[in-house]
């Protein structure tokens, strides 16, 4: 399709409440989040996902499966598929939960912890490229009344 004819088609095309709705604006934004991480984490195999295991188990060795699907609001599965690639890459290891040989938790390994002191500064990258059109002040605006937003829970 010419430029010309997509120009046209746009002209012509209506939205609605589409582009007032909260749901597609916050749904654009996540596009635009996962494109900030794709372009920051280029050459990098590693997702969003799996990048907030790493920063979860660096912060917390011995976090549980549980632990990590509550905290990255995702289901159990999800951190299982997820932490596979970390596994078998040997990022990551299982450890003994403390206090309950039942339970077991996950910590990085040497590798783990030198491969992300290397990767955890592009998080910051692809903060700066998501957040780029704001001012400073209009982030310092945005992040507590996303955090206020997600803090009242699950619906």
């Amino acid at each position: 399709m010419s430029k010309a004819a997509r120009a046209e088609l746009k002209e012509e095309l209506r939205s609605g409440l589409l582009h007032a709705a909260f749901g597609h604006l916050f749904r654009r934004t996540h596009l635009r989040s996962q494109q900030a991480f794709a372009r920051a984490f280029e050459g990098c195999e590693l997702s969003p996902l799996q990048y907030g295991i790493l920063e979860l188990v660096q912060l917390n060795p011995g976090i549980t499966h549980g632990d990590l699907a509550e905290a990255m609001v995702t289901a159990p599965s999800v951190v299982t598929t997820a932490m596979k690639p970390l596994l078998a890459s040997a990022f990551l290891e299982k450890t003994r939960y403390p206090g309950d040989a039942r339970r077991s938790g996950y910590r990085l390994t040497a590798a783990g912890a030198d491969y992300f002191a290397k990767v955890r500064q592009l998080i910051l990258d692809a903060e700066a490229l998501l957040l780029a059109p704001l001012s400073k002040a209009e982030q310092r605006a945005l992040k507590p009344l996303l955090r206020k937003l997600i803090s009242a829970g699950r619906l």
